[in-house]
């Protein structure tokens, strides 16, 4: 069974993907770049489940560059082409954690990512920073349009079956959520408490401070913990903005 799906990524690039169902619950998606009247194919993307079993970090997806043999990259087909003129071809799979698309990043940096100038049969290379750019841009996109399937339920248990794991993709991933939403509140709650007391700090200093010729406005005490106490504010900031991103998820 296909069906078609079309999206924009975070940067705005625009495509449209077949996608197919294999017989153990992986979705491969075979994509296309629209640019004004062109398409163009860029490739295909098998996305599942990380395979293994139990896994170190729960509800990682794992995301193949190219179709079929999940073993050997030379005997994959469609291998996607967003590469470079001498690397066009990005081979291997990468591991990604969904928990790491938040509002301030909002797309998945994958780095360490292979090319190789054909699609199979030559060894790998290290790709451009563009090449990696585009990338990480596509396979965010495609890992969102994946967790918003309807069946992703059904699909996950199947591969979770046919990796004989205890535990589905969608459970991993709920309980990961879950302790990461948990350690961000304790986080924010311990920054808190701190800025407070670097504040009380700062408020019962001697109104005197430090006079001598020597010291300049940066060695002051109190503007040294009105620094901290800034950038404890950034920081408790950024985390609550990933709290909030989470939770709406």
């Amino acid at each position: 069974m296909t069906s078609q799906a079309a999206f924009t990524t975070m940067t705005g690039a625009t495509y449209s993907a077949e996608t197919s169902i294999g017989e153990n619950g992986e979705v491969t998606y075979t994509v296309k770049r629209i640019v004004q009247q062109d398409v163009i194919a860029v490739g295909s993307f098998v996305v599942h489940p990380d395979f293994h079993p139990e896994p170190t970090i729960p509800g990682l997806v794992n995301v193949q560059f190219g179709a079929g043999s999940a073993e050997d990259r030379h005997k994959r087909t469609d291998v996607p082409a967003l590469g470079s003129a001498s690397a066009p071809f990005v081979v291997g799979h990468k591991k990604v954690n969904p928990l790491d698309i938040t509002g301030a990043v909002p797309v998945i940096w994958i780095g360490d990512l292979a090319g190789a100038q054909y699609a199979t049969g030559v060894s790998a290379v290290d790709v451009s920073s563009r090449t990696a750019v585009r990338t990480s841009d596509l396979v965010t996109a495609l890992v969102i349009e994946w967790m918003k399937r309807d069946d992703l339920a059904e699909l996950t248990a199947k591969y979770a079956e046919f990796i004989q794991s205890k535990t589905t993709w969608v459970e991993q991933h709920a309980k990961a959520k879950s302790d990461r939403i948990d350690r961000l509140k304790l986080d924010i709650l311990s920054i808190g408490e701190r800025i407070a007391d670097l504040t009380k700090e700062r408020d019962e200093l001697p109104e005197s401070g430090m006079t001598s010729p020597d010291v300049t406005p940066d060695m002051n005490p109190a503007a040294q913990l009105t620094g901290a106490i800034s950038t404890l504010n950034l920081k408790r900031a950024d985390l609550s903005a990933e709290l909030v991103t989470l939770t709406k998820m």
